[in-house]
């Protein structure tokens, strides 16, 4: 199975915003700060525990443990 070059991922990592890539699949993101604070999308939660720090480089993103 071929794999992507390094430069490839790395080039797509700075160029595309995650924010972006996540309301494209659907989900509805809410602004918290100079963030967003949502529900995690793979289990129910009763509390928000998703947080994206927004912009594009660099990303950081934390979440309830799956």
């Amino acid at each position: 199975m071929a794999s992507i070059p390094d430069t490839e991922l790395d080039r797509l990592k700075h160029d595309i915003s995650l924010v972006y890539l996540v309301e494209i699949s659907g989900i509805e993101l809410k602004k918290h700060g100079k963030g967003y604070l949502n529900p995690c999308p793979f289990n129910a939660d009763k509390e928000p525990s998703l947080v994206i720090s927004a912009g594009r480089v660099p990303i950081s993103v934390a979440h309830c443990a799956i």
